[in-house]
């Protein structure tokens, strides 16, 4: 085992088509290769009828999924919102990212207005916050602590 320490990395993603009106699915996540854990927070929103915002306080864990030609990064995420009885779960994703943590695919559903709504087969992409993450770093770093 190494001596090194390892750190938490940001990981912003983006989840929609990014058409005007439709809804789309933001990420801000830490992600931390010491435990495979995630955390951060989600915010759905559609600016059109509907009109939807839902935000949720998101923990997880991620996995490399590889065969011989590939390896992708699953990312297993829940959500939860604070009410009057406690926590409520509101959201739950599964993302497939290529191994450089840049692009792939979702599937997610939200709780809004007390019904579930099911988005899938979405196009997920990382997006910047400032130029404060760093996916190159986050892959390597991730790639030696699962060596």
């Amino acid at each position: 085992m190494s001596n090194s320490k390892l750190s938490v990395f940001l990981l912003n993603l983006r989840i929609g088509d990014g058409l005007p009106g439709g809804i789309s699915c933001t990420l801000d996540l830490g992600v931390s290769p010491e435990n495979n854990a995630t955390q951060g927070r989600s915010v759905i929103f559609q600016a059109v009828n509907p009109i939807t915002h839902v935000q949720s306080a998101v923990t997880g864990t991620y996995n490399y999924l590889c065969t011989n030609t590939s390896c992708h990064i699953m990312l297993v995420l829940n959500g939860f919102t604070e009410n009057e009885g406690g926590s409520l779960k509101n959201f739950e994703a599964r993302i497939l990212l290529t191994d450089d943590w840049k692009t792939g695919t979702a599937d997610y559903s939200f709780l809004n207005n007390g019904e579930w709504v099911a988005m899938t087969n979405q196009k997920v992409e990382s997006v910047s916050d400032d130029g404060i993450n760093d996916l190159g770093k986050l892959a390597e770093t991730v790639k030696l602590a699962n060596a």
